[in-house]
């Protein structure tokens, strides 16, 4: 009960903040992607529409539930407490934010005049709930995945319920959709907003191309309306490639060159937990145990076999929450493909069992699968020059691992540049 007058009251504020300073609202959902692709959007914006005069604020973190978007619309400063490595949202947090909204209607503030917003939608409705309060002119949907499923009755409830973003967006606005998403032609007869589709493939408005790896990141090409800018980014992994697409085709709308959101895209840097790359003395770690589900984990093995080469490839899996129905077969689907590209794999949880058999049955000898207990029995299996990548849901907490990894072995000293070589990713 307590919860529902918060939110209602926090909404109440957000909609007369929104009444007075009427910003731009650019609001972004989808399955996996989404922190990353605003994180992105935010960059190119902050540092090209600033110098304009053009202030952006952006939703802090993840703070996408109801209460998380409301505050961030009230105070866009707000990044809430930390309990317990978990945002809340406090007595004291609410006190505060009243205050904020009150000083903003009683006086005129320095407010942005475009707001990136990352919406959830963990449960039927969640959507529907922004759309009647939110009239965003920039619409993205990143994809559609098996997640969530345990409170969607199938993916395609799913997909109908994030494609109730891209129905709300203004008829004149700008709707993003993944042309690599096998659910995109149909969400995008949601809206009659102009419509641009992201791709690695012809047939996308916006393809990315030439894609490779290097010891300094990510690099490619992106095409859009006969222009061509390459993006070269500090990350190593080939999903952040639509990130970089969605920020730099709203970096265009809003009249931002290609070559000035490339030149914003050179400075990003993900998010802690976010397919982050860590060298280390005696092996590279890529932490990318913020969360998980089966998209995610086979963008994350694809990577982690593009990024290591010949080196040996090590995944540490843990379960994958929230699947539903979806939840062995999801967890199947990720074994079968962790037995292409990896020489290792280590499991942790139930779920990570279902991996585990799953990689043995594709092929992955019995002796490449472990099953552990105790996290510290990984030491026992790594070894010098290995590319480890750790990867499960936030609920079986492998970010525990990852730390103990960075303890165990100290930060290497950083690559020389002229030793660069990159690997053609051939997409």
């Amino acid at each position: 009960m307590l919860k529902q007058i918060v939110k209602i009251w926090l909404w109440w504020l957000a909609a007369r903040v929104l009444r007075k300073y009427q910003p731009k609202i650019i609001a972004i959902t989808g399955s996996t992607g989404k922190t990353s692709a605003k994180d992105a959007t935010a960059l190119v914006l902050t540092q090209n529409l600033t110098k304009r005069g053009i202030q952006v604020g952006s939703t802090p973190g993840n703070l996408n539930t109801e209460f998380g978007v409301a505050a961030t619309i009230v105070d866009p400063t707000f990044a809430g407490t930390t309990v317990n490595d978990k945002t809340k949202l406090t007595i004291r947090d609410i006190s505060r934010l009243t205050k904020a909204a009150i000083k903003k209607l009683v006086n005129r503030a320095n407010y942005p005049k475009i707001l990136v917003l990352e919406l959830a939608a963990d449960r039927p409705g969640d959507i529907a709930y922004f759309m009647r309060r939110l009239k965003p002119e920039i619409g993205v949907l990143t994809n559609i995945g098996d997640v969530h499923l345990e409170f969607f009755g199938s993916k395609s409830e799913l997909a109908d319920e994030k494609g109730k973003l891209i129905a709300g967006v203004n008829p004149n606005g700008l709707a993003i959709l993944n042309r690599d998403d096998e659910l995109t032609n149909l969400i995008a007869q949601k809206t009659t907003a102009r419509k641009i589709f992201i791709g690695l493939h012809e047939g996308a408005d916006a393809v990315a191309a030439n894609i490779a790896l290097s010891s300094s990141g990510l690099h490619f090409d992106v095409n859009y309306r006969s222009k061509t800018a390459q993006i070269n980014m500090p990350v190593y992994g080939e999903q952040f490639v639509y990130s970089a697409l969605v920020a730099v085709i709203i970096g265009d709308y809003l009249g931002v060159d290609l070559i000035d959101s490339a030149a914003a895209l050179s400075q990003y840097s993900p998010a802690a937990g976010r397919f982050e790359r860590v060298e280390l003395k005696g092996l590279t770690l890529i932490d990318d145990t913020y969360n998980a589900n089966p998209t995610s984990m086979v963008a994350a093995l694809t990577s982690l076999g593009r990024l290591a080469g010949t080196r040996r490839k090590v995944a540490i899996l843990g379960d994958m929450r929230e699947l539903g129905t979806a939840h062995e077969k999801g967890h199947r689907e990720v074994g079968t493909v962790a037995a292409s590209v990896l020489d290792l794999l280590i499991t942790v949880g139930d779920g990570g069992r279902l991996i585990g058999e799953a990689a043995t049955a594709a092929g992955l000898s019995a002796d490449r699968v472990i099953g552990i207990g105790e996290l510290d029995e990984i030491f026992a299996h790594l070894r010098d020059n290995d590319v480890v990548l750790v990867k499960g849901s936030r609920a079986v907490h492998l970010d525990r691992i990852a730390t103990l990894i960075k303890e165990k072995y100290t930060p290497a000293q950083p690559a020389r540049e002229n030793s660069e070589q990159r690997i053609d990713l051939n997409l």
